[in-house]
């Protein structure tokens, strides 16, 4: 990664009881392609720029692709990254994948050059002071930011929209809103959008009576109405076909529903709570979601970041669930295993780390838990990734014989990684010169010969 001179832009301070995160505006200027000599302020924290009106910040031109770069506010400096835009990114007319921006630096997207200038005006985030919010977890400045806001809407009778990648734990901040809601003892319905048939959905959200279609035996009520005076929650809310789009806003609007087949109203009270993994103003771009209900659902929107963009939570994650999962036995992560996990992105975000570590606690014996075990226990490509032909069918040997396969692969891997120099090596698993000499003896490695092989 390339990095330019930056400073720090996330701040932290207490202001009587309210911890707050802060960090300054910044300006874009075009000075090449559209919309030239246009200032545009920024004052999020994540700010996503391309041709596609979903973005932030939009470039009308043919050479920008549709999400073509983003910039993030980091505690080291405002982080631009590349979103594998057809023409890349420049800074400074380096082509980049991830950069550090300096104030006057020349941005370049596709024929597009703009100017980055950081402001002295800064934006204050309120922090929750807490690393909890019911089953979420997360010490991070992004998370307590996204507690402060959930404990804040959560009292408040307003229709809220949760976005963000499988495995955030949308369902589970969802769930804990309407515990903290004025509506917790009243129903909570969840309709699950991804897994209702389309010719079903209509009859699942307004009910039908009897007689209303070819199997009607008897009348039922809908979702709606199994949650009046609670709450509904619509996961996946962006896989809703698209015939009933226009029927959900008619009961968001009026508050009134009507059974398939019947020709009277009802009145419904029903708060509203919709989440979903997909970018909602992209759908509406394209025409698979219709804006009017996108603006009726996203009154509030509270978006989870991923993992990886929090990886100060990872260790800290880590913990938490080994603590719980382990009943009372005194278990715990290793050093190394602790910059293992971190090392990794986790596309599965939550869901998979939580998922690994409960294959480590039951498969691995040891109290404290080493890199090379949760190497033998993975499934999921977490670490190092070995080629497909040694780590395919793995679940075919005993646990003994997979776990020592994946140490002799962790191995040939860490001295490739250090040039097979066994001192630099060792330094980095964090173990004594000698003691990695003896697990090589113990694989028949041999740091001279693999070089040896790895040039040949």
């Amino acid at each position: 990664m390339t990095k330019f001179a930056g400073k720090r832009t996330l701040l932290t301070s207490r202001d009587g009881q309210t911890d707050t995160m802060a960090y300054y505006k910044y300006k874009l200027v075009v000075v090449e392609g559209p919309s030239e000599s246009h200032e545009f302020v920024m004052d999020r924290d994540v700010v996503k720029v391309g041709s596609s009106r979903d973005n932030d910040l939009v470039l009308d031109h043919e050479t920008v692709s549709r999400n073509h770069f983003e910039i993030r506010v980091t505690e080291e400096g405002h982080l631009i990254r590349d979103l594998e835009s057809t023409n890349g990114t420049d800074v400074e007319g380096c082509r980049i994948v991830e950069a550090y921006l300096h104030a006057g630096a020349r941005i370049g997207a596709g024929e597009v050059v703009l100017v980055f200038q950081p402001l002295r005006e800064k934006v204050e985030v309120p922090l929750s002071p807490h690393n909890s919010y019911g089953g979420m977890l997360g010490r991070s400045l992004k998370m307590r930011a996204l507690f402060h806001m959930a404990e804040r809407v959560a009292s408040r009778d307003t229709t809220v929209l949760i976005t963000g990648e499988t495995g955030t734990g949308k369902g589970l901040l969802a769930e804990e809103i309407q515990i903290q809601s004025p509506r917790s003892e009243a129903p909570f319905v969840v309709v699950d959008c991804s897994t209702i048939p389309a010719h079903l959905m209509e009859t699942e959200l307004f009910g039908h009576v009897k007689g209303a279609f070819t199997g009607a035996i008897s009348s039922r009520s809908g979702a709606f109405e199994e949650a009046h005076k609670g709450t509904i929650f619509f996961d996946e809310i962006g896989e809703l076909p698209s015939a009933l789009q226009p029927k959900l806003l008619r009961v968001l609007e009026k508050r009134e529903v009507k059974r398939v087949g019947q020709t009277e109203t009802f009145p419904v009270d029903v708060r509203i709570i919709a989440a979903t993994n997909r970018e909602l103003r992209a759908e509406v771009e394209a025409g698979n979601f219709r804006e009017d209900l996108y603006f009726r659902l996203s009154v509030f929107e509270l978006r989870i970041p991923p993992l990886r963009d929090r990886k100060e939570d990872i260790e800290f994650l880590a913990k938490e669930f080994i603590r719980s999962m382990s009943e009372g036995a005194q278990r715990r992560f290793g050093e190394d295993a602790i910059r293992f996990l971190s090392s990794h992105d986790w596309p599965g975000n939550v869901r998979e780390l939580r998922n690994i570590i409960e294959r480590v606690v039951h498969l691995v014996d040891d109290n404290i838990i080493d890199a090379p075990s949760i190497m033998s226990t993975s499934i999921t490509g977490v670490g190092p990734a070995p080629d497909s032909g040694s780590w395919g069918g793995r679940g075919k040997y005993s646990f003994q014989k997979a776990r020592e396969m994946a140490e002799r692969e962790y191995l040939v891997d860490l001295l490739r990684r250090h040039g097979f120099n066994v001192t630099n090596a060792a330094k980095t698993a964090d173990i004594h010169r000698q003691s990695l000499h003896r697990l090589l003896r113990k694989h028949g490695l041999n740091a001279s010969e693999l070089e040896s092989d790895a040039e040949t």
